[in-house]
């Protein structure tokens, strides 16, 4: 797999913005010592990993990480209410709800 650095530009994005926005990203490309392009690219890929790891990804701190580890190692049987809401999940998933 080609790393995303050496992988062909071949794909274009375009975004039209306020002059404003503009001259804000140019400012702050000249500040990083950057073209608008590579700002913007970079940017615009920072902000995509951030979506999907926000989307993808669960954080816990250590209390609840803890508590899910004993609720994961418990040998407990479901509960009904727990029996209920897994026949609801499977209704809507199945599209019988």
């Amino acid at each position: 797999m080609v790393a995303e650095s050496q992988e062909r530009r071949s794909e274009r994005l375009e975004v039209r913005v306020p002059p404003s926005l503009h001259s804000r990203v140019s400012h702050a490309a000249a500040l990083r010592g950057q073209t608008v392009a590579a700002f913007v690219t970079a940017a615009v890929q920072d902000a995509a990993q951030r979506a999907i790891e926000d989307a993808e990804v669960t954080r816990l701190n250590r209390d609840d990480f803890e508590r899910l580890a004993r609720a994961l190692d418990a040998d407990d049987a479901p509960n009904e209410a727990l029996r209920a809401a897994a026949a609801r999940h499977r209704a809507l998933a199945s599209g019988h709800a």
